[in-house]
C-alpha cells in the first residue's frame, strides 16, 4: 500500500460518551452539533473508549451506532466515525449497520474499529461473541476484509425505480460475498452498496497489536501520542493515513483532540470555522482517500437469470 502524500492536515474530535450521552438526555445535541462546526474539525469520533486504553473505562450506557445518528440528524457536513469491534460485533452486522448509516448521512460515515472492544463483559475478555477465537489482529483484519466484500454485493445502482416499473432492482446482478476466513459468510448484505462505496476504515491501535497489519489493512492508523516514538516510523512507510490523539504532534496527517466537557470551550487547534457554504461531499472525498477499487466481476449471483 502506497502513502499518499498529504497537502493538508486533519482535524478530529473525540466526543466523550458522557458527553454524548448527556447530550441525547438533555436535548443538547443539537448544540453539541454547533460546538463541533465552531471547532473546524473534519470528523468525529463517538465511542473511542472502547478501543482507546488511555481513554476512561466505557460504560456501555449508548450504543456508538446510536449516538452517530443524533449527530448525523443534527450537522449537515462533518464526518463521523462510529466504533465498532468484532470482539463482539459480527462482521454481517457491522456492515449493515454502517451501510446504513452512511446512507442516511449521504457519505459522512467512517468505521473506527481495534482489536478489543473495552466495553466487553468479563466473561468475554478472553474470547469473542460470534467465533471461538478471542480478540486478535487477524480477527480485526478478517472483519475488515469481509465488510468491505458485504459492501459490494448489492450494488445500489441495481435498484430501478422508475414509476410503473414492475421490478424493484436487476437482481442478477445480486451477488453473494462467499468470504471465507476467521469468519466465513456467505451474505449477500441486505443494504445496498453505501454511498462511499466503501466505507473509510480507522483502526485504533494499541502497544502489543500487530500494528503492520493495522497499517495495511485499514484506510487510517490512530495511535495514542505515548506510542507514536516506538510505531510512528512503521506506521508512516505503510499507512495511507496517519493519525494521533494528540493535537501537538508533528509529522502526522492528522490530530484528535479530546471533548469532555461541552461549557469549557475549545482551544485545542487555532483553526475557523468552515466557510459559509461549505459542503462536504464524502468523508472519504475530505480525506482525500483513493477512490476504492471495482468490485470483483463474475462471482456468484444469488438471483440467476
Amino acid at each position: 500500500m502506497s502513502v499518499i502524500q498529504r497537502s493538508r492536515t486533519f482535524y478530529g474530535l473525540a466526543l466523550g460518551e458522557h458527553l454524548l450521552v448527556d447530550a441525547i438526555r438533555r436535548g443538547r445535541v443539537d448544540e453539541l452539533a454547533a460546538f463541533v462546526d465552531r471547532t473546524g474539525a473534519d470528523f468525529v469520533l463517538v465511542g473511542v473508549e472502547r478501543v482507546s486504553r488511555t481513554a476512561p473505562r466505557p460504560t456501555a450506557a449508548l450504543s456508538p451506532s446510536v449516538s452517530a445518528a443524533a449527530l448525523i440528524a443534527a450537522t449537515t457536513d462533518v464526518g463521523v466515525f462510529v466504533t465498532a469491534v468484532p470482539h463482539l460485533d459480527h462482521p454481517y452486522n457491522l456492515a449493515r449497520r454502517l451501510a446504513s448509516l452512511d446512507h442516511t448521512s449521504r457519505g459522512r460515515v467512517g468505521w473506527l474499529t481495534g482489536v478489543e472492544d473495552r466495553s466487553a463483559p468479563g466473561n468475554l475478555t478472553s474470547a469473542g461473541v460470534w467465533i471461538e477465537a478471542g480478540p486478535s489482529p487477524a480477527v480485526t483484519t478478517d472483519a475488515i476484509h469481509a465488510s468491505r466484500t458485504l459492501w459490494e454485493s448489492w450494488p445500489a445502482d441495481t435498484i430501478r425505480g422508475r414509476p410503473g416499473d414492475v421490478r424493484f432492482a436487476d437482481s442478477d446482478r445480486i451477488v453473494y460475498a462467499d468470504h471465507q476466513g476467521v469468519f466465513d459468510i456467505a451474505g449477500p448484505l441486505n443494504v445496498p452498496t453505501p454511498p462511499q462505496q466503501k466505507i473509510p476504515v480507522a483502526w485504533w491501535a494499541e502497544e502489543g497489536d500487530d500494528i503492520v497489519s493495522a497499517a495495511e489493512v485499514s484506510d487510517i492508523v490512530v495511535l495514542s501520542g505515548g506510542d507514536v516514538d516506538r510505531h510512528g516510523t512503521a506506521v508512516r512507510e505503510r499507512a495511507l493515513l496517519f493519525v494521533v490523539d494528540d493535537p501537538d504532534a508533528t509529522g502526522v496527517d492528522g490530530h484528535i483532540a479530546t471533548v469532555t466537557d461541552l461549557d469549557a470551550g475549545f482551544s485545542a487547534w487555532a483553526r475557523p470555522p468552515r466557510p459559509r457554504g461549505y459542503r462536504q461531499r464524502s468523508l472519504r472525498a475530505t480525506l482525500r482517500l483513493p477512490d476504492p477499487a471495482a468490485a470483483p466481476a463474475h462471482r456468484r449471483p444469488v438471483y440467476p437469470g
